[in-house]
């Protein structure tokens, strides 16, 4: 979706000056970025973007400066590139989408320790995914993100991580992914995980282990499902095809993303170890099951993957996807399972799916 900057600047200034009076040298300030904005035309506006998005920095920092911000004026400028939401401006589609339809909660704590500050600004909870807005700051100026860090680890074996604790329990054995803002906040990284199980409220601890930090950074975070329309979908059929016995546990849709559970077994009485062994080697690496799958609406629309993850127990493997919304409810989905094959897709139709979608 593209950005309309002009847009949402007359939103914001509507919303302002709705909200309560301003002071005349701050209103003179906001108007003249409206001004730019409408004496530019758009050829000019691209190249003048940067500096103007410079000089709106600057008008809105004199607004909170000087005290006078509202809760209203604060979800009015939520939007603006930079000043606003992180997951607005570098999230996926679907935590911009979240941004927007406020299911996002500010958190904005933070923490320091030995010249390193921790903060946990922004955090998205929609039933399938935990996505939450990490930035490190630095005394010395590198800031470094805490993504950069990557896995060093220190000469006593410890290494960069995170830990997260649901009302007081470890949530383990699901991993989690950092992903890279970009260049309007290269000191911040969006944190995501995806456990199962968990209430619509809770309590979420992370803890942070910085290497150079003796100390962990320790947040504690209330938590609220904020997904009021979601859909999760179920399959009774089960597909069979060279051994391998498959099924959609659940499809679950929400604004912010699409989770799908995927079972697959072997025969009857096959332990995995014996059942992996009986699958065909074109859907293997390295003697692991290795299939992947699209996620498609009536439209044709394949949904962007966010992800996942597999895990194994008894005589059932289970796999964990994440991907992005469709831009609108789908009215049907099909799960085309593939492998790759010299970098090419090669389709398993005897396991594809067909879910229709309820009104």
């Amino acid at each position: 979706m593209k950005y309309d900057l002009n847009h949402e600047l007359e939103q914001a200034k509507d919303e302002i000056e709705e909200a309560q009076e301003l002071p005349e040298a701050i209103r003179m300030r906001l108007n003249n970025t409206y001004q730019i904005l409408e004496n530019n035309p758009p050829i000019q506006k691209k190249r003048r973007l940067k500096g103007l998005l410079i000089g709106g920095v600057a008008s809105v920092l004199l607004i909170i400066g000087s005290g006078f911000i509202s809760p209203v004026m604060a979800e009015a400028l939520k939007n603006i590139p930079i000043i606003g939401s992180i997951f607005i401006n570098g999230g996926d589609e679907g935590l911009k989408t979240a941004s927007r339809q406020g299911m996002t909660s500010d958190i904005d704590q933070s923490i320091t320790h030995d010249g390193i500050t921790m903060s946990i600004s922004e955090i998205m909870y929609d039933g399938s995914r935990i996505s939450m807005v990490l930035t490190r700051t630095t005394r010395d100026g590198k800031n470094e993100s805490f993504g950069q860090l990557g896995s060093k680890a220190s000469q006593q074996g410890e290494v960069n991580g995170i830990q997260f604790y649901a009302d007081g329990e470890e949530l383990g054995d699901f991993g989690y992914s950092i992903s890279r803002v970009g260049d309007g906040a290269p000191n911040s990284d969006i944190v995501t995980l995806s456990p199962e199980g968990l209430p619509d409220e809770f309590t979420l601890e992370v803890v942070i282990r910085d290497i150079s930090v003796s100390e962990p950074f320790t947040f504690k975070i209330p938590v609220k499902n904020s997904a009021a329309d979601s859909v999760v979908l179920k399959s009774e059929e089960l597909k069979v095809h060279d051994n391998i016995h498959m099924g959609i546990s659940s499809l679950k849709l929400t604004p912010a993303t699409m989770q799908m559970i995927v079972s697959i077994t072997g025969k009857p009485g096959q332990d995995l170890k014996e059942f992996i062994k009986s699958v065909p080697s074109q859907y293997k690496v390295n003697e692991f099951i290795n299939i992947d799958y699209e996620v498609i609406n009536e439209k044709g629309e394949i949904a962007k993957s966010l992800g996942g993850r597999g895990s194994g127990s008894g005589s059932t493997l289970k796999y964990t996807y994440m991907y992005e919304p469709f831009p609108t409810k789908p009215k049907s989905i099909t799960i085309r399972p593939f492998v790759y094959s010299a970098e090419h897709k090669i389709y398993i139709p005897e396991l594809e799916f067909h879910l229709p979608v309820e009104e």
